[in-house]
Protein backbone atom coordinates (compact mmCIF):
# COMPACT_ATOMS: atom_id res chain seq x y z
CA UNK A 1 0.00 0.00 0.00
CA UNK A 2 2.76 2.48 1.11
CA UNK A 3 4.47 1.34 -2.50
CA UNK A 4 1.75 2.48 -4.49
CA UNK A 5 1.40 5.69 -2.77
CA UNK A 6 4.85 6.80 -3.65
CA UNK A 7 4.16 5.85 -7.37
CA UNK A 8 1.57 7.69 -7.98
CA UNK A 9 2.78 10.36 -5.77
CA UNK A 10 5.96 10.03 -8.48
CA UNK A 11 3.75 10.00 -10.95
CA UNK A 12 2.27 13.21 -10.26
CA UNK A 13 4.91 15.24 -10.05
CA UNK A 14 6.13 13.95 -12.96
CA UNK A 15 2.92 15.64 -14.85
CA UNK A 16 2.80 18.64 -12.87
CA UNK A 17 4.85 20.57 -15.90
CA UNK A 18 2.83 19.23 -18.58
CA UNK A 19 -0.67 20.00 -16.62
CA UNK A 20 0.32 23.41 -15.72
CA UNK A 21 2.13 24.84 -19.04
CA UNK A 22 5.29 24.95 -18.05
CA UNK A 23 6.05 22.36 -20.84
CA UNK A 24 4.27 23.46 -23.77
CA UNK A 25 3.25 20.25 -26.16
CA UNK A 26 3.24 21.21 -30.47
CA UNK A 27 -0.14 22.57 -30.91
CA UNK A 28 -1.70 22.50 -27.89
CA UNK A 29 -2.51 25.95 -27.04
CA UNK A 30 -0.90 27.27 -24.24
CA UNK A 31 -0.46 30.47 -23.92
CA UNK A 32 1.35 31.28 -20.49
CA UNK A 33 4.81 30.70 -22.05
CA UNK A 34 4.01 32.87 -25.39
CA UNK A 35 2.62 35.39 -23.53
CA UNK A 36 5.78 35.82 -21.01
CA UNK A 37 8.12 35.92 -23.60
CA UNK A 38 6.52 39.24 -25.39
CA UNK A 39 7.60 42.62 -24.64
CA UNK A 40 5.58 44.66 -23.04
CA UNK A 41 2.39 42.12 -22.72
CA UNK A 42 0.54 44.72 -21.12
CA UNK A 43 0.75 47.51 -23.71
CA UNK A 44 -1.21 45.85 -25.71
CA UNK A 45 -4.85 47.08 -26.73
CA UNK A 46 -7.58 44.85 -28.81
CA UNK A 47 -9.25 47.79 -31.42
CA UNK A 48 -13.01 46.61 -32.50
CA UNK A 49 -12.73 45.77 -36.41
CA UNK A 50 -13.91 49.22 -37.91
CA UNK A 51 -11.89 51.25 -35.61
CA UNK A 52 -9.17 52.99 -37.58
CA UNK A 53 -5.48 52.39 -37.17
CA UNK A 54 -3.19 54.16 -35.12
CA UNK A 55 -1.11 55.06 -38.48
CA UNK A 56 -4.30 55.96 -40.68
CA UNK A 57 -5.18 58.57 -37.38
CA UNK A 58 -1.58 60.25 -37.63
CA UNK A 59 -2.14 60.30 -41.39
CA UNK A 60 -5.42 62.16 -40.75
CA UNK A 61 -4.67 64.29 -38.10
CA UNK A 62 -4.15 68.10 -39.57
CA UNK A 63 -1.02 70.39 -40.05
CA UNK A 64 -1.96 73.26 -38.01
CA UNK A 65 1.32 74.57 -38.19
CA UNK A 66 1.02 74.65 -42.20
CA UNK A 67 -2.85 75.80 -41.60
CA UNK A 68 -3.85 78.76 -43.38
CA UNK A 69 -6.91 80.65 -42.08
CA UNK A 70 -9.66 81.39 -44.98
CA UNK A 71 -10.28 85.17 -44.98
CA UNK A 72 -7.06 85.65 -42.80
CA UNK A 73 -5.80 88.62 -44.91
CA UNK A 74 -6.54 92.22 -44.70
CA UNK A 75 -9.27 93.51 -47.16
CA UNK A 76 -8.61 96.14 -49.41
CA UNK A 77 -9.98 99.36 -49.13
CA UNK A 78 -9.74 102.40 -51.26
CA UNK A 79 -8.87 106.33 -49.95
CA UNK A 80 -9.56 108.78 -52.69
CA UNK A 81 -7.40 112.61 -51.89
CA UNK A 82 -8.46 115.78 -53.50
CA UNK A 83 -6.50 118.95 -54.22
CA UNK A 84 -2.77 117.56 -54.37
CA UNK A 85 -0.14 119.30 -56.14
CA UNK A 86 2.59 118.10 -58.40
CA UNK A 87 4.71 117.41 -56.16
CA UNK A 88 2.64 116.09 -53.07
CA UNK A 89 1.74 113.00 -56.01
CA UNK A 90 5.70 112.44 -56.89
CA UNK A 91 6.76 112.48 -53.47
CA UNK A 92 3.23 109.86 -52.19
CA UNK A 93 4.66 107.57 -55.24
CA UNK A 94 8.18 107.86 -54.20
CA UNK A 95 7.17 106.23 -50.44
CA UNK A 96 5.20 103.78 -51.90
CA UNK A 97 8.07 102.38 -53.67
CA UNK A 98 11.04 103.00 -50.95
CA UNK A 99 9.04 101.22 -47.86
CA UNK A 100 7.78 98.85 -50.56
CA UNK A 101 3.95 99.35 -49.79
CA UNK A 102 1.60 96.96 -51.65
CA UNK A 103 -0.35 99.73 -52.46
CA UNK A 104 -1.82 100.70 -55.94
CA UNK A 105 -2.01 104.51 -56.66
CA UNK A 106 -3.97 106.16 -59.74
CA UNK A 107 -3.81 109.99 -60.56
CA UNK A 108 -6.36 112.49 -62.02
CA UNK A 109 -5.88 116.35 -62.87
CA UNK A 110 -8.88 118.03 -61.21
CA UNK A 111 -10.21 121.08 -62.90
CA UNK A 112 -11.98 124.29 -62.30
CA UNK A 113 -14.37 126.80 -63.28
CA UNK A 114 -12.00 129.30 -65.15
CA UNK A 115 -14.34 131.79 -66.80
CA UNK A 116 -18.36 131.91 -67.48
CA UNK A 117 -19.47 132.47 -71.16
CA UNK A 118 -22.66 133.87 -72.04
CA UNK A 119 -23.85 132.69 -75.53
CA UNK A 120 -27.01 131.33 -77.36
CA UNK A 121 -26.22 127.82 -78.28
CA UNK A 122 -27.50 124.73 -80.32
CA UNK A 123 -27.27 126.57 -83.76
CA UNK A 124 -27.56 123.56 -85.81
CA UNK A 125 -26.53 125.09 -89.15
CA UNK A 126 -24.13 128.39 -89.81
CA UNK A 127 -27.17 129.86 -91.93
CA UNK A 128 -29.19 129.43 -89.27
CA UNK A 129 -26.39 131.07 -86.73
CA UNK A 130 -26.19 133.88 -89.24
CA UNK A 131 -29.83 134.13 -88.92
CA UNK A 132 -29.57 134.85 -85.36
CA UNK A 133 -26.88 137.02 -85.33
CA UNK A 134 -29.25 139.69 -87.82
CA UNK A 135 -31.82 139.27 -85.29
CA UNK A 136 -29.28 140.38 -82.67
CA UNK A 137 -28.17 143.43 -84.33
CA UNK A 138 -31.88 144.20 -84.29
CA UNK A 139 -32.55 144.29 -80.84
CA UNK A 140 -29.45 147.02 -80.83
CA UNK A 141 -26.61 143.98 -79.70
CA UNK A 142 -23.24 144.33 -80.90
CA UNK A 143 -20.46 142.21 -80.12
CA UNK A 144 -20.84 138.38 -81.14
CA UNK A 145 -19.14 135.72 -82.67
CA UNK A 146 -20.28 132.34 -84.32
CA UNK A 147 -18.13 129.66 -83.01
CA UNK A 148 -18.09 125.79 -82.29
CA UNK A 149 -19.93 124.79 -79.30
CA UNK A 150 -17.15 123.36 -76.88
CA UNK A 151 -20.34 120.86 -74.84
CA UNK A 152 -20.88 120.01 -78.39
CA UNK A 153 -18.52 120.68 -81.57
CA UNK A 154 -20.64 119.07 -84.27
CA UNK A 155 -22.88 122.58 -83.39
CA UNK A 156 -22.18 126.09 -83.48
CA UNK A 157 -22.76 128.71 -80.63
CA UNK A 158 -23.42 132.80 -81.07
CA UNK A 159 -20.94 133.66 -78.34
CA UNK A 160 -21.72 137.26 -76.52
CA UNK A 161 -18.89 137.33 -73.80
CA UNK A 162 -16.76 135.75 -71.91
CA UNK A 163 -15.76 136.77 -68.33
CA UNK A 164 -13.69 136.06 -65.04
CA UNK A 165 -16.05 136.20 -62.75
CA UNK A 166 -20.12 135.03 -62.46
CA UNK A 167 -21.67 138.58 -61.41
CA UNK A 168 -20.24 140.09 -64.88
CA UNK A 169 -21.85 137.15 -66.88
CA UNK A 170 -24.77 138.58 -65.31
CA UNK A 171 -24.81 141.58 -65.50
CA UNK A 172 -24.71 140.89 -69.33
CA UNK A 173 -27.37 138.55 -69.22
CA UNK A 174 -29.73 140.77 -67.39
CA UNK A 175 -28.54 143.53 -69.84
CA UNK A 176 -29.44 141.11 -72.82
CA UNK A 177 -32.90 139.74 -71.48
CA UNK A 178 -33.64 144.40 -71.11
CA UNK A 179 -33.18 144.09 -74.93
CA UNK A 180 -35.22 141.34 -75.77
CA UNK A 181 -32.80 138.16 -76.08
CA UNK A 182 -34.25 135.23 -74.21
CA UNK A 183 -32.04 132.69 -76.06
CA UNK A 184 -28.82 133.53 -74.19
CA UNK A 185 -27.35 131.31 -71.58
CA UNK A 186 -24.44 131.53 -68.86
CA UNK A 187 -22.60 128.12 -69.05
CA UNK A 188 -18.91 127.54 -67.19
CA UNK A 189 -15.66 127.21 -68.86
CA UNK A 190 -13.74 124.56 -67.05
CA UNK A 191 -9.75 124.69 -67.60
CA UNK A 192 -6.94 123.10 -65.44
CA UNK A 193 -6.55 123.67 -61.72
CA UNK A 194 -2.96 122.26 -61.40
CA UNK A 195 -4.13 120.32 -58.67
CA UNK A 196 -5.03 116.38 -58.66
CA UNK A 197 -6.96 113.82 -57.14
CA UNK A 198 -5.68 110.16 -56.40
CA UNK A 199 -7.09 107.40 -55.49
CA UNK A 200 -4.81 104.54 -53.52
CA UNK A 201 -6.05 100.92 -53.20
CA UNK A 202 -4.30 98.19 -50.66
CA UNK A 203 -4.39 97.06 -47.22
CA UNK A 204 -5.70 98.88 -44.24
CA UNK A 205 -2.41 99.22 -42.53
CA UNK A 206 -0.53 99.97 -45.34
CA UNK A 207 -2.69 102.90 -46.13
CA UNK A 208 -2.06 104.37 -42.60
CA UNK A 209 1.73 104.07 -43.03
CA UNK A 210 1.45 106.03 -46.24
CA UNK A 211 -0.75 109.02 -45.29
CA UNK A 212 -0.75 109.46 -41.17
CA UNK A 213 2.47 110.68 -40.86
CA UNK A 214 3.18 112.02 -44.13
CA UNK A 215 4.57 115.70 -44.20
CA UNK A 216 3.53 116.72 -47.35
CA UNK A 217 -0.29 116.91 -46.46
CA UNK A 218 -1.64 119.50 -44.69
CA UNK A 219 -5.77 120.90 -43.79
CA UNK A 220 -6.09 121.51 -47.26
CA UNK A 221 -6.57 118.13 -48.26
CA UNK A 222 -9.59 116.60 -48.62
CA UNK A 223 -9.81 112.80 -47.90
CA UNK A 224 -12.62 110.46 -48.79
CA UNK A 225 -13.88 106.78 -49.60
CA UNK A 226 -13.23 106.34 -53.59
CA UNK A 227 -16.71 106.00 -54.98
Amino acid sequence: MRLAFFLLLLINVALYPFVSGLIAGKGDGSEPLRMASQMKPDSIRILPSDAPSPAAETLAAPDLANTVVAGSEAPAVCRALDGLSREQVDALNARIGAEQLLLQLSESEQTETTAWWVHIPDMQTRQLAERKQAELRALGVREMIVMADPADPQKLAVSLGLFKTEAAAKELLATLNGQGVRSARIAPREGRAGRYRIEVRGAGPDLAALFDSFPALDETTQRTDCQ
